[in-house]
């Protein structure tokens, strides 16, 4: 969007140095005034002799049937002799000029878009004629005489100026090509990821601008030099005819967007049939009366295209204040275009380039229109995929907590059965023998330590673990979990002169003794599980490292890429009871004291490494 609107500033800045009705070299036109021929059977002589009418710089006739007589007096120049009349707009049929001969007499000459390029006096898209006038003034008449609107104005400049004038004129149209081009290509871009109806109108109008353009500018005879008699003509007509229609097409597309009463639809739909009417009436013959209707049509469209954005109900993407806003600016454009065409009200210098300007205004505002449209509707599809992540992360979140719901209730009705199983038959024994008993404590401690380190996972889960760091002597915990063991026999520590530390000391112990309980748990029977502790330096800070290592019983090998995961126990692991939370937790006390845990194992020897900041 950034390249088009800087491109737009420079077309601006081209428009006003082509259009600009400062010259740099004065007018040398004395006087203008103008004598209507209704029937169009005045000879010159007979014109010359009658009253002509002051008139100001342009001729606004509107759309007649009559010839117009336009006496020129033109000042003779101080330097050279020669002068250009340069003659405005380029869709005039047949304008002839009656230049006095110097024996007497007129001297004829005829131009005019009826008129084949090469035949034309000036090559130039530009009509007009070269004079030269004798001192102080001569006087000239124009015979105009067209089917179109009769709108004119004559300028008597000298050939530089007039050769400048054509110059930034062609510079302004090569640029106004190449802005519409480039519009097309940013429009096809959004239409491509869109998909949408109204850039496809307004792809269709792009498209069709550019032969329209050329054409009402005078180009195409000039890029068509040998086209037959009528062609042009017939091409200019199907072309505004088709271009009001694409026009309105692409309005009423944009203005369905924002729900306007059906009526108000209805309305423009009517309207656009006027277009097909138009060119059907031209091509009986009636070019004139085609073009009038077809001009009067444009004309209606301008405020009732204002009436139905007032009447917009929706407030759809970029929203009911900015459609109206240009529908305002675009219907001024369109008025400005169209009054001074029909000849009812006096034309200004808009009015002789209003096919460059008004089309610059109304596909600038469309595009502006959709752009904000456009980017509107991509924040509203970023939001709504946005709101489909979080959707779809809710999901997975639920999912996941599903997940873990089952697996704790699968843990508990498998781990649980076998302690509850053994207290059941306990209890049920007419005499419990001291063996008995201390197998169902056995059994009820488990059950404890299962119920113990959900509760502890979950609260670690939930952010409630918050450590409270005291001084700590990691060899007396080591020593104090060897003591409170199942099978302290089967500990073997080994301690260096270790540092204190400033943890918490019940996450610690709670960390500590489920490594340890793991071991003894799962090592082979009656071997020795290897506890070490040392100093141990870990990313330039201090701290203690303590190894826990015993030899694979049934229960084999974990998974390294598993085992610190919630619920995970091995397939041999299942013969003894357990929650599958013991290193869940110790990974995440470990990591809330600033510490870590690793699983590092040799050969068939179960390794965990352990380190704790000081």
């Amino acid at each position: 969007m950034r390249p088009m609107r800087s491109f737009f500033v420079f077309m601006v800045c081209v428009a006003s140095l082509a259009f600009s009705p400062v010259a740099l070299c004065e007018d040398f036109m004395v006087s203008r005034a103008v004598l209507e021929d209704p029937t169009g059977t005045l000879s010159v002589d007979a014109a010359t002799r009658a009253d002509f009418q002051p008139v100001g710089p342009i001729l606004t006739k509107g759309y007649t049937d009559s010839a117009h007589w336009l006496r020129l007096v033109v000042r003779a120049p101080t330097q050279g002799d020669e002068l250009v009349l340069r003659i405005r707009p380029t869709f005039i049929d047949t304008v002839t000029l009656f230049e006095p001969a110097p024996g007497g007499g007129w001297k004829v000459r005829t131009t005019g878009d009826r008129v084949p390029f090469p035949a034309r006096e000036r090559a130039a898209v530009t009509l007009g004629f070269t004079v030269h006038p004798t001192a102080p003034q001569t006087t000239y008449y124009l015979r105009v005489q067209t089917t179109s609107a009769t709108l004119l104005n004559v300028e008597a400049l000298q050939p530089q100026e007039a050769e400048a004038r054509e110059l930034r004129l062609n510079l302004f149209q090569l640029s106004y090509i190449g802005f519409m081009v480039g519009l097309l290509a940013v429009v096809l871009v959004n239409y491509r990821t869109q998909r949408d109806r109204v850039l496809l109108w307004f792809v269709l109008y792009l498209v069709a601008y550019v032969p329209y353009n050329l054409t009402l500018l005078g180009y195409v005879a000039l890029l068509w030099p040998t086209a037959p008699p009528g062609a042009l003509d017939g091409i200019t007509s199907g072309l505004l005819c088709g271009m009001a229609f694409i026009s309105l097409r692409v309005n009423r597309a944009v203005l369905a967007l924002f729900d306007p009463p059906r009526l108000a639809l209805r309305a423009l739909d009517l309207l656009a049939l006027v277009f097909p009417l138009a060119l059907a009436v031209m091509a009986s013959g009636q070019v004139r009366a085609g073009l009038q209707i077809n001009a009067l049509g444009v004309l209606a469209a301008a405020p009732l295209l204002v009436v139905v954005a007032l009447l917009a109900r929706r407030d759809a993407p970029p929203g009911r204040r900015v459609l109206r806003t240009m529908y305002l600016l675009y219907a001024l454009s369109l008025l400005l275009s169209m009054l001074a065409l029909l000849g009812w009200v006096q034309a200004i210098e808009w009015n002789l380039q209003a096919t460059l300007l008004h089309g610059l205004v109304a596909v600038c505002l469309m595009f502006v229109l959709l752009q904000l449209r456009s980017r509107q509707l991509q924040r509203e599809g970023a939001l709504v995929k946005l709101d489909l992540v979080r959707v779809e992360q809710t999901l997975r979140t639920e999912q996941g907590l599903r997940e873990q719901q089952n697996r704790f209730m699968a843990m508990l009705n498998h781990e649980l059965k076998t302690p509850l199983s053994v207290i059941r038959m306990t209890l049920g024994l007419p005499d419990i023998s001291p063996a008995d008993r201390q197998g169902a404590q056995r059994s009820v401690m488990d059950i404890d330590a299962i119920v113990e380190r959900s509760l502890q996972a979950d609260r670690l889960e939930q952010g409630q673990l918050t450590p409270q760091r005291q001084p700590c002597q990691v060899d007396a915990l080591l020593d104090e979990l060897q003591l409170a063991s199942q099978a302290p026999q089967r500990l073997r520590i080994t301690c260096q002169a270790l540092p204190l530390v400033q943890t918490d000391y019940p996450l610690l112990r709670m960390a500590l003794g489920n490594l340890l309980d793991n071991a003894l748990k799962y090592a082979a029977p009656h071997s020795t599980v290897r506890v070490t502790a040392q100093p141990q330096t870990h990313g330039g800070r201090a701290g203690v490292g303590v190894c826990v290592a015993n030899a694979s019983g049934a229960a084999g090998m974990p998974d390294a890429t598993r085992v610190f995961a919630k619920y995970y126990r091995s397939a041999g692991a299942y013969s003894q009871t357990g929650s599958g939370l013991g290193l869940y937790l110790v990974f995440g006390m470990l990591q809330l004291l600033g510490g870590w845990v690793r699983y590092a194992p040799v050969n068939d020897e179960v390794r965990f490494e352990v380190w704790i900041p000081v």
